[in-house]
């Protein structure tokens, strides 16, 4: 046994240095994270915003430039730039374009015409032919023939000349007129409109009085009205075509305008590259700073109202810094993470050392840490996007989500502590605002309070009320005692509401996302599971309603004595409604189930019956595993009886060992354990006891059943039962003060009624 001994201790002291290291990575983790959030540089000093009141005198350390707010720098460089004239480029290649291209047309379109012709002749001859082998070689011509011709209207096509298939044209594969004097009507007619000018679209946006034109190097502003455009030039090209070819042939006419369409570009053309170039050299020419101050000038004095020109001489003075380097260099970089860092941890420390005194089995398991530090990361991270990136209001961002979701997975005591130190972080984060801290810690507060008895999903509704009220409440104490402008105000509450409204709905569907991912157990899986069809507590008030009449006794005075000591009443109650769900595979063994004068014990041995006893435990345990019964649940099945003895047995088993003068083993008559290591656990042994001795109890009075109560308790307590349990002595008094009332009034004696005691005599006679 030594050996196994000294392995066990091995392992934990492995386990205890595992668990070790696994929480302190995770909370340096979660510091490093929580700095990445933090305004990139070093935290200005000097941080105020408009009609805050200044604290103390500032000097400017050196000179520095006034700079322009963001949205004055804006306008004047909007102002500059709409002196810029968009630049348009005298393309004289265009008309030289235009012409090749007409040549190119003129003979691309006599090849079609012939290509054509060709092709009809030798179908004809084709159709003509009854020789089967000059046959097929005149129609492989004709596939070549055919491939030629579309090639070429593939090339008239690319040329411009998108409509090929129309009527007019089988009318110029007819005709076949002269493709010269159709080209050269096309270029007197669209040619000469290349000297006058053919100014291209105007970039989009407003109307533009004036145009920069370069020709050949040389610049010159112009009306772009001087130009045609393109529709004005289009409609010159048509009435000198209807002049050519109106008394010729109209068909001509159709074609001419098709050639001119395809070919028509202009040549005055919008350069976007030169524009936008002009452009930002306007920008840049903008002075970004509208004054200077001088070294050793005060720039406010103390307890001064901060207009906005003061807020921006100190924006530049802050800018300033960051330019002249502070902050700038990889060992000034370092050294400013490191002191975010530090002051992460400062405000860690205080959650995490009342977590290790106070709760320790939280601090322990490394599946809780993680989720705080979950919690934690995108609670700021959201933080950091909706102010920083959005530019939205901080009232946006959702603290109470958080709140809400540490008292529903923990409890009310350690999200308040939680919410303390992640609004101050958050605060902090967000430029150290003050509004935001107060109304944060303010509404939290109301979220925890309107969830910390979690009981029903209305619950929600107040939590949305809870949180609008409060947030509209601070927001308007604040524009009590500053000059908040409406606007500012309004946006503020209109993002408030929206936070209020949103985050305790999301709050309760993180809870279903929370519990199946960590394995926790929540107050609303309680809730449910405290429905009576449940197959586990519909079968045990099928199979054993005097077990299932039992459990709910037993709820009842857990109920009672948790809420007295603080413990966790909704989870007594569920853990005594399933602490006995293993009597019913074997009901008929067990006195609250049997019927009067039918008892299986009669025939068995104490060390047997006492077996039978025992394993209702054993049983429980299976039926909580098949049925997925929570862990925090099924907890209460073995430790309703800890190490306890079956007393009734054993004590047979000792009278029957000493006329038989034998040895019984002690280990045979009692239970497995473990002992309850919570409140809601001791609290349940204590309550099932009491409940079930009372029942034995005859002519019960309030003087006995406290008597009672202490014999238990004291042998509970002298058994060691209790000894894992954080129950006090003060807590076990309080608990039977607590229970007292509910047994004297579930046990209290009925009037008689007439006839009773005569009917039940003759049925016993009956029977």
């Amino acid at each position: 046994m030594l050996p196994q001994s000294k392995k066990v201790v091995a392992d934990e002291k492995k386990y205890h240095l595992w668990l070790r290291i696994s929480q302190v990575s995770l909370i340096a983790l979660l510091l490093v994270i929580t700095a990445l959030f933090f305004p990139k540089g070093k935290m200005f000093q000097f941080n105020y915003a408009v009609d805050q009141i200044t604290t103390e005198t500032i000097i400017a350390p050196f000179d520095f430039d006034i700079l322009k707010t963001e949205a004055a720098l804006e306008l004047d460089r909007q102002a500059r730039e709409n002196t810029v004239q968009p630049v348009f480029i005298w393309d004289n290649s265009s008309r030289d374009h235009v012409n090749e291209t007409l040549d190119a047309l003129r003979t691309q379109l006599a090849l079609w015409y012939q290509a054509e012709k060709d092709l009809s002749g030798k179908r004809n001859e084709w159709k003509a032919i009854t020789d089967s082998l000059l046959a097929d070689s005149v129609r492989n011509q004709l596939q070549e023939d055919s491939l030629l011709v579309l090639n070429i209207r593939t090339d008239l096509q690319n040329e411009g000349l998108k409509d090929l298939g129309t009527p007019r044209w089988d009318y110029f594969l007819e005709r076949g007129p002269s493709t010269r004097q159709l080209i050269n009507s096309v270029k007197q007619a669209l040619l000469p409109q290349y000297m006058l000018g053919i100014i291209g679209d105007l970039p989009p946006g407003e109307k533009y009085d004036r145009i920069t034109m370069i020709t050949r190097g040389k610049e010159s502003s112009r009306n772009p009205q001087d130009f045609r455009n393109m529709n004005q030039s289009w409609e010159s090209v048509q009435k000198v075509l209807v002049t050519i070819f109106l008394q010729k042939d109209p068909r001509l006419l159709q074609l001419a305008e098709d050639i001119a369409g395809g070919v028509m570009i202009p040549n005055l053309n919008y350069s976007a590259e030169l524009t936008e170039n002009r452009n930002a050299e306007a920008r840049n020419l903008v002075p970004i700073s509208v004054g200077k101050v001088f070294k050793n000038e005060r720039i406010v004095d103390a307890n001064t109202r901060v207009t906005p020109q003061i807020e921006q001489k100190l924006k530049s003075l802050e800018k300033e810094y960051i330019r002249k380097g502070y902050g700038e260099s990889a060992a000034n970089r370092l050294t400013t993470f490191m002191g975010k860092m530090m002051l992460s941890a400062f405000l860690v420390f205080f959650f995490f050392a009342y977590l290790q005194t106070y709760r320790s089995q939280i601090y322990n398991d490394i599946k809780l840490i993680a989720l705080v530090g979950i919690i934690f990361v995108l609670t700021l991270g959201l933080a950091h996007v909706i102010v920083y990136t959005l530019g939205w209001s901080e009232f946006f961002v959702p603290m109470s989500m958080a709140a809400i979701l540490f008292t529903v997975v923990f409890d009310g005591r350690i999200a308040f502590i939680i919410m303390v130190t992640l609004t101050m972080l958050t605060g902090i984060i967000l430029s150290n605002n003050i509004p935001f801290i107060v109304a944060n810690l303010f509404v939290s507060s109301l979220a925890i309070y309107t969830v910390r008895r979690l009981r029903s999903r209305s619950q929600l509704l107040w939590s949305i009320l809870a949180v609008i009220s409060g947030y509209v409440a601070v927001i308007a104490v604040f524009e009590m005692i500053q000059f908040s402008n409406w606007e500012s105000v309004m946006e503020h509450m209109l993002f408030a509401t929206g936070n209020g409204f949103l985050s305790p709905l999301l709050s309760y569907g993180f809870l279903v996302l929370i519990e199946r991912v960590f394995k926790i157990t929540t107050n609303l899986t309680l809730l449910e599971l405290l429905d009576f069809n449940n197959k586990l507590l519909s079968n045990l008030a099928m199979r054993a309603p005097g077990t299932f009449k039992h459990s709910i006794d037993v709820g009842n005075l857990a109920v009672a004595a948790a809420e007295a000591v603080g413990a966790n009443s909704l989870l007594a109650r569920v853990g005594a409604y399933y602490h006995d769900i293993g009597k019913g595979e074997k009901p008929e063994y067990f006195i609250e189930n049997q019927l009067r004068g039918t008892n299986k014990h009669e025939k068995l041995s104490p060390r047997l019956s006492a077996t039978v006893i025992v394993a209702h435990v054993k049983d429980g345990i299976k039926l909580a595993d098949e049925f997925g019964l929570p862990s925090i649940v099924a907890d209460f099945i073995p430790m309703h009886h800890g190490k306890t003895r079956v007393e009734y047995f054993y004590q047979q088993a000792l009278e029957r060992a000493k006329e038989t003068d034998s040895d019984i083993n002690e280990a045979d008559f009692r239970y497995p354990g473990p002992r309850p290591n919570s409140k809601e656990t001791g609290i349940l042994m204590i309550a099932e006891a009491i409940e079930a001795a009372t029942r034995s109890l005859k002519s019960p009075n309030p003087q006995r059943i406290k008597s009672l109560m202490d014999t238990i308790i004291e042998s509970r307590i002298k058994g060691g039962e209790l000894t894992n349990c954080p129950l006090t002595f003060r807590d076990l008094d309080i608990i039977k003060d607590a229970m007292m009332p509910v047994l004297t009034g579930s046990m209290h004696e009925r009037i008689e009624y007439p006839g009773q005691r005569e009917k039940l005599h003759m049925m016993d006679d009956e029977a």
